[in-house]
C-alpha cells in the first residue's frame, strides 16, 4: 500500500476548535450542536437530492446482497417472521434494530457495489471511504423502530453522513486497516441519535462511545478474498446503535475520544480544525459518488478505459497477446490476475478488465462465484499486468486516471485511457442512472411493480408520515 503523506501525533487530549460564537469548544461539542440543530425544511435543495440518492442506492446494493447465500443465512439466523421492530431488506423477517443494523450492513456491503465519499483535496491525502453502508441500514432501522417520519430519516442521513466523512477527513485511517467499520460508526450513531431527538449532551456521548467502538480491521483481508471483510459495516452500523443506546443510561465515554481513537490509536494524525471547518455550510453528502461497477472504487477507471477501448475497437479475446494497465498508486495494488474468491476478484482489476474484454460487461453477474469459472475470463484475466504510472499518482486526488493497452497476436496496439471514473462530484451521473441501478438490483428480488413503488417511495419520501410505509415495500411479497 502507498505509504502516508503525514504522519503527526494528535497535538493534546481535548483539542479546541474556535465555533465562531462562542470562543472555543471541543470539536465533538460542535460536532454535537450541528447534529442536534439540523432540520430537514432547512437544508438546500441540493443536499435534500443527495439524500434521496444515497437512500435509494443504499437500499439497492442492500437488496442485491441480500440474496447471497451467506447474507441469507446471517437474516435467518437474527431474523425472525414477526415481532421485531426493524425490517431485514430482502427478506420477511424482522429483528431487533441493532440486528437489522448488522444484518442490513453486511448485505449492503457484500457486492461491493456501494456508494462512498470522495474527500476534498488536500494533505495527508485521503482514499474514499464508505458513509452509507454503515449510515443507512442504523438510520432506517431506528427510524422504523420510532415509526418516524421520512423528513427526519432523510435529516439524520445528512448529519450522520457528515459526522463520519469528516471524522474520516479530519484523521488517517493507518494503510493497513480496513476503513469499514472505523469512523462511520459515528456516522451511525449520529444518525440514530438524530431520529431519537437526543439532546446535545446524549449526541455528544454518543458520539464519544461510537469512537470507541470502533473496529480496527485488516485491509488484507480484503485481498485473500476473506468474506468476514463484508461484516465490518454491519458490525459499524449496530455499534453506532449500541452508542446511541448506552449513551442516555450513564455508559461515558474517554473525554476525548476522537482525538485519542483517530489520533493515535488507529490512525496517527488528526485535524480537529478540519473536522469542523464550513460545518452546516459544506454538506459532505454531495460529495459522494455512486459506484456504477461492483468492484473496489480504485478499479473503476481501469474498467472505464477498457470500455471506451472496445467500442472503439471491437477486438475478439482470442485476438489478445497481453494487456497493459497503468494507473496512479492506490489502483496499482489491485494487481492480482488470479482471483480465487468473489471478494477477492472485487479487488483484482485483471478480473475486471478481462470481464471488459471478454464478456462486454463488468456488472454484478461478473463478479459472482459462478463467473470465476469462465476459463476465457481466466486466460486474459492471467495475461494483465497492472502498473503504477507516476505521472497518474501525482495527479491525484484531482484526477485519477487509467490507461489500458491491449497488444494482439499479429502485433497491434490499441489503447484508452480515462482521467476519472463517472459517479463522483466531477463527472455526475442523473437521477435516471441512479434510478437505473437500483431496478437493476432490485427487480430481481422485488419485482418490477414493487422496485417500481420503491423508487416512487423514496424520491418523494419528505412527504411521508411513517417510515414504515417505505419499509413494507423492501421484502418480497410475491414469495
Amino acid at each position: 500500500m502507498p505509504g502516508y503523506d503525514l504522519i503527526i501525533r494528535s497535538p493534546l487530549k481535548g483539542p479546541l476548535v474556535h465555533d465562531g460564537q462562542h470562543g472555543k469548544k471541543s470539536a465533538t461539542r460542535v460536532l454535537a450542536e450541528y447534529a442536534t440543530s439540523i432540520e430537514w425544511n432547512n437544508l438546500p435543495p441540493e443536499v435534500m437530492e443527495h439524500s434521496r440518492r444515497i437512500l435509494l442506492d443504499t437500499i439497492g446494493v442492500t437488496l442485491g446482497g441480500s440474496a447471497e447465500p451467506e447474507a441469507t443465512a446471517l437474516a435467518h439466523r437474527l431474523g425472525r417472521p414477526d415481532g421485531k421492530p426493524s425490517t431485514l431488506i430482502g427478506h420477511r423477517l424482522r429483528a431487533s434494530p441493532l440486528n437489522a443494523a448488522l444484518t442490513n450492513g453486511t448485505a449492503a456491503c457484500w457486492m461491493d457495489f456501494d456508494s462512498g465519499h470522495r474527500p476534498p483535496p488536500g494533505k495527508p491525502l485521503l482514499p474514499a471511504a464508505h458513509p452509507p453502508i454503515h449510515l443507512v441500514p442504523a438510520a432506517l432501522a431506528m427510524a422504523e423502530a420510532k415509526a418516524s417520519s421520512g423528513k427526519e430519516l432523510l435529516a439524520a442521513l445528512v448529519v450522520g453522513y457528515d459526522a463520519g466523512a469528516r471524522i474520516g477527513m479530519a484523521s488517517r485511517v493507518r494503510a493497513e486497516i480496513h476503513c469499514h467499520g472505523t469512523h462511520h460508526n459515528v456516522a451511525a450513531g449520529v444518525a440514530a441519535a438524530h431520529i431519537m431527538k437526543y439532546s446535545t449532551e446524549q449526541m455528544e456521548s454518543t458520539i464519544g462511545l461510537a469512537a470507541h467502538l470502533a473496529l480496527m480491521p485488516s485491509f488484507e483481508n480484503a485481498y485473500q478474498g476473506g468474506t468476514v471483510r463484508n461484516t465490518y459495516a454491519g458490525v459499524g452500523a449496530a455499534a453506532g446503535i449500541l452508542a446511541a443506546e448506552l449513551a442516555p443510561i450513564g455508559f461515558i465515554p474517554e473525554k476525548d475520544a476522537l482525538g485519542s481513537v483517530y489520533g493515535e490509536v488507529i490512525s496517527p494524525w488528526f485535524d480537529p480544525d478540519r473536522l469542523v471547518d464550513d460545518l452546516g455550510k459544506r454538506f459532505e453528502i454531495t460529495q459522494g459518488f455512486i459506484k456504477l461497477y461492483p468492484m473496489c472504487r480504485f478499479g473503476h477507471p481501469a474498467i472505464e478505459a477498457t470500455q471506451k477501448l472496445i467500442q472503439q475497437y471491437p477486438l475478439s479475446p482470442d485476438e489478445i497477446e497481453r494487456v497493459e494497465v497503468h494507473t496512479f498508486d492506490w489502483a496499482a495494488t489491485l494487481n492480482e490476475r488470479n482471483p480465487k474468491t468473489d471478494l477477492a476478484a472485487k479487488f483484482s482489476i485483471p478480473w475486471a478488465v478481462a470481464c471488459m474484454l471478454v464478456r462486454r460487461s463488468a456488472g454484478p453477474d461478473e463478479f459472482r462465484t459462478q463467473a470465476l469459472e469462465d476459463k476465457k475470463v481466466r486466460a486474459v484475466a492471467g495475461r494483465v499486468a497492472v502498473r503504477e504510472d507516476p505521472r497518474y499518482s501525482a495527479m491525484t486526488p484531482f484526477k485519477r486516471p487509467a490507461r489500458v493497452s491491449v497488444h494482439t497476436k499479429n502485433g497491434k496496439v490499441f489503447q484508452a485511457e480515462v482521467e476519472r471514473s463517472s459517479g463522483g462530484p466531477d463527472a455526475p451521473i442523473p437521477r435516471e442512472k441512479v434510478i437505473e441501478k437500483f431496478r437493476l438490483l432490485a427487480d430481481p428480488v422485488l419485482g418490477l411493480k414493487q422496485s417500481t413503488a420503491v423508487v416512487e417511495k423514496v424520491m418523494h419520501l419528505e412527504e411521508e408520515p411513517d417510515i414504515r410505509e417505505l419499509t413494507r415495500l423492501i421484502v418480497p411479497t410475491h414469495i
